[in-house]
């Protein structure tokens, strides 16, 4: 039983929908059509009217390209961080020609506002990035007010939402680029990207100096949203996945899912503290509904590994130096299963 944060188990009807005949998306009309209606399902999951994107290539796709296609050299990009993605964002400012500002909170804490007002007003950014969910350490960052400042400074904000799209309520209003993934909440085969785009995002990106092409959304513009084909032979079966994923949890309405996951949070943190697990970070009210971390200093490789010979029950480990100090269980998706919660914490309790 699959219960990482990502990639997450794939329903039936998903894994069904994969295997579908497929069509040429470079000749078909229909796969046109079918392209558009995938948009507008995708806009009701984000809660956005913005122009969206599908983009072939994992989540870390979004979160280069959407660099690649706004920072020219010397650009000031503020990297607002408390955690290993967050910080990640300032590698591909570097690699691009920026300049990164990583504004640091520590990875148990959340994300420094005082901090980012003083530099906001000291400081002349392009751009800002950000995470909302940190799955490494299931921190979810608060961004409401964060973004409202950002867009008064007419600052463009760039949003990795990856692992909180479909299972949490995600602030898209104020983000100018806002990025998921295929194979977090939405519980479809890893392979996607999804970006939402403002048009203040676009001014920027069809200003600047095209360098790259497939991690750069200026061809879409011009090509898919202006004459209807695609830069590149999509991945259509991944599609089709993508598609009937959507389909389940529109059906079951965003707020149900979204109560979901926080029924299953509740539920796996109230019986790891039963257990005598601590959480991370201690505060239960900066955990995400869509994954829980645990603290298990020095032993969380070891617990990993006796859940998967004994139990059949694959969990993550931390990221970077809290690699084997952290458990991370995802209940995000269509984990996110008071079962399967149950299920896993059962067999946690056992190896405990």
């Amino acid at each position: 039983m699959l219960m990482t944060p990502g990639p997450t188990e794939i329903p039936k009807k998903v894994r069904k929908a994969m295997g579908r005949k497929i069509q040429n998306p470079d000749i078909e009309e229909e796969f046109i059509d079918f392209y558009l209606m995938l948009e507008d399902k995708l806009k009701k999951v984000y809660g956005t009217r913005k122009d969206m994107l599908i983009l072939g290539g994992e989540g870390i796709l979004g979160l280069e390209a959407s660099v690649a296609s706004m920072i020219e050299k010397g650009d000031k990009v503020l990297c607002i961080s408390n955690g290993i993605f967050g910080d990640g964002f300032a590698d591909f400012v570097k690699m691009y020609g920026g300049e990164p500002h990583i504004l640091s909170a520590p990875y148990d804490e959340v994300l420094d506002m005082e901090g980012i007002e003083k530099a906001v007003e000291n400081d002349d950014f392009k751009m800002a990035t950000m995470i909302h969910c940190e799955t490494p350490t299931g921190v979810l960052n608060k961004l409401d007010e964060i973004l409202e400042l950002l867009k008064s400074r007419n600052i463009i904000t760039v949003v990795d939402a990856v692992s909180s799209l479909g299972g949490v309520p995600v602030p898209t209003k104020d983000m100018d680029i806002c990025i998921g993934g295929s194979q977090k909440c939405f519980s479809s085969p890893p392979g996607l990207t999804t970006v939402s785009v403002s048009e203040d995002a676009w001014s920027v990106i069809l200003d600047g100096e095209q360098r790259s092409f497939y991690t750069h959304l200026a061809p879409w513009k011009k090509m898919w949203f202006e004459e209807k084909y695609f830069p590149y032979t999509h991945l259509v079966s991944n599609l089709y996945a993508l598609n009937a994923a959507l389909e389940l949890l529109i059906e079951e309405g965003m707020e149900n899912v979204f109560q979901r996951h926080i029924d299953c949070a509740e539920s796996c943190r109230s019986r790891g503290q039963e257990i005598g697990l601590e959480l991370y970070p201690s505060e239960v009210n900066l955990s995400s509904p869509t994954v829980t971390a645990f603290k298990l200093e020095g032993r969380a490789k070891e617990v990993q590994k006796k859940m998967m010979l004994e139990n059949d029950i694959v969990l993550a480990t931390g990221l970077g130096d809290l690699e084997n100090d952290i458990l991370r269980i995802g209940h995000m998706g269509n984990n996110a299963r008071s079962e399967k919660v149950e299920k896993t914490m059962d067999a946690l309790q056992k190896c405990i």
